[in-house]
């Protein structure tokens, strides 16, 4: 039976899932974690109030003129809980145990079985993909982002999705049919007329990044292009001297079995799909940053105020410790015009 005075927030199992990844995942690179220790509120937005100019003139003997504060959203944001839990039997640890079991050295080798951390990576598995599927299907959905902030490029023979290499004259690779050089440039302008900011942050699809490099277009004019260098991006595209100073640039590669149970084969598919997103991420936790989007996590007060803290307890009927990971957030597009997406840059690689 569950005893509730036996329930123990493990700070060495709460550390643990705190930093833990098995793959390269982009959720918190994209969408910043601000720890929050409500669960609902407002949230700051973007808009341009702080570029009015009021009238100061004071005569004297009279009072200053008083200027209104900066806009909060009409929108708040509201956590929800996520909580997994994994069993560990007492006759698992046995078989551990026993002599010739998989902890011996013959199995284990130099590795340490700890089947409280073997449980912990199961549930924060199961957390962290769930927060990655959250953050790309937002980032990927055009209702996020005002109309002249979507580019959907087209197959076919004169399509202009990038891995289109063809050309309208022989010989001449300014006449591609695609041309990423001219998107990019789009959605670098685009941003900085609606934001005054540069864009700090792009993501390619791992099935668009080869693309990109090799596209004669990119080539003509930049021979030794590379995906990951800013000055490269600086250069390519005649931006200013400081519009790519902090570019960030990611090859996002995150994958999840879409199967959904462990019983059915296994159907392994991209988070990302086709799509390249341009835009701005102020990794800066606090009302005041401007980002397109924002992971607003509940601390626990009852964990010392951790946001995903893992607790263990006993259920005596069954004969197991349980291991549980909680995380209580809400995932919010708090600046659309901070971000531009370019659906279907590149066809499926099948």
């Amino acid at each position: 039976m569950y005893d509730p005075r036996g329930l123990y927030v493990d700070p060495i199992l709460t550390n643990f899932s705190v930093g833990w990844q098995d793959q390269t995942l982009y959720w918190n690179r994209l969408a910043p974690e601000t720890p929050v220790d409500t669960p609902s509120g407002r949230y700051r937005v973007f808009d341009r109030s702080n570029r009015l100019i009021y009238r100061s003139r004071r005569e004297p003997g009279t009072s200053a003129n008083r200027i209104q504060g900066r806009k909060w959203s009409e929108d708040e944001f509201g956590t929800k809980e996520h909580s997994l839990a994994a069993e560990i039997y007492d006759e698992e640890r046995r078989v551990l145990q026993s002599q010739g079991g998989l902890a011996n050295a013959t199995f284990g080798g130099d590795l340490q079985i700890d089947p409280e951390r073997d449980a912990t990576d199961d549930v924060m598995t199961s957390l962290t993909l769930e927060a990655e599927l959250k953050v790309a299907t937002t980032y990927r959905d055009l209702t996020q982002y005002p109309s002249n902030h979507v580019l959907t490029l087209t197959g076919g023979g004169t399509g202009t999705r990038w891995d289109n290499y063809a050309v309208a004259t022989a010989g001449d690779p300014t006449t591609a049919y695609s041309d990423p050089v001219a998107n990019f440039k789009t959605a670098f302008q685009r941003i900085y007329m609606d934001t005054g900011r540069w864009p700090n942050t792009i993501f390619f699809p791992f099935d668009a990044a080869g693309v990109v490099e090799n596209h004669p277009r990119v080539i003509r004019r930049f021979q030794n292009f590379a995906l990951t260098d800013p000055e490269a991006w600086q250069a390519l595209m005649g931006l200013p001297n400081d519009a790519t100073a902090n570019l960030n640039i990611f090859v996002v590669d995150s994958k999840y079995n879409s199967a959904d149970n462990i019983d059915l084969a296994e159907n392994i598919v991209s988070f990302w799909g086709q799509d390249v997103w341009i835009g701005l991420v102020d990794q800066t936790p606090g009302q005041k940053t401007f980002t397109f989007a924002k992971t607003f996590s509940q601390k626990y007060s009852e964990a010392g105020g951790a946001v995903r803290p893992t607790e263990n307890y006993r259920d005596e009927d069954r004969k197991c410790d349980i291991v549980r990971t909680s995380w209580s957030y809400d995932l919010k597009v708090v600046a659309g015009v901070g971000g531009f997406i370019i659906k279907t840059a590149v066809n499926a690689v099948t």
